[in-house]
C-alpha cells in the first residue's frame, strides 16, 4: 500500500473549498437573546445550573450596570435560545425555581424593549407561559 506523504512536495493538494451560501432555513432560526434578572444575588448561581440543562439554550453570566437612580452592578444571566419553543421551556423552568428559593424572589425576563416580572403566583397557569413568551417575543 503506498501512501502519499503529507509533507512531500509532489503530493496533489486537496481542491480548495468554495464557500457555500448559508441555507435559508438556518437564517430563519435566528437565536432570541433574554436577559433574566434575579431579585435575589444568591439566586442567580442556582438559576444559570438549572437553565443550563435545557438543550440548545446558550446561558452566560454577565454584569449589568446600575439603572438609573441606582447603584452598583448586578449579575443577570443572559439566555439565547434557536427559537420560541425553547423559550417557553426556559420560562418554564421559572416557577419550580421560584419557589425552591427560601426567601420570596422574583425574576425578570427582558428582551430589548419588553420585560416581564415573573412569580411563582403568576406561571400556575399553563396558558400564562405562553402569555408571557408571546409578550416578549411581540411582532417578531
Amino acid at each position: 500500500m503506498d501512501r502519499a506523504d503529507p509533507l512531500d512536495a509532489e503530493a496533489p493538494m486537496p481542491e480548495p473549498i468554495s464557500p457555500q451560501e448559508p441555507e435559508p432555513a438556518a437564517a430563519a432560526e435566528a437565536p432570541f437573546e433574554v436577559v433574566l434578572t434575579v431579585s435575589e444575588p444568591a439566586g442567580v448561581g442556582p438559576l444559570f445550573r438549572r437553565l443550563s440543562t435545557i438543550p440548545d439554550a446558550t446561558v452566560t453570566r454577565r454584569r449589568s450596570g446600575p439603572r438609573d437612580g441606582e447603584l452598583g452592578v448586578a449579575e443577570v444571566l443572559q439566555v439565547l435560545v434557536p427559537s420560541s419553543a425553547v423559550l417557553v421551556v426556559a420560562i418554564r423552568t421559572l416557577p419550580v425555581f421560584i419557589r425552591s428559593r427560601r426567601s420570596s424572589v422574583t425574576v425578570t425576563v427582558t428582551r430589548g424593549d419588553r420585560s416581564v416580572t415573573v412569580t411563582g403566583e403568576n406561571l400556575d397557569d399553563p396558558q400564562k407561559v405562553y402569555e408571557i413568551t408571546d409578550r416578549l417575543l411581540g411582532d417578531d
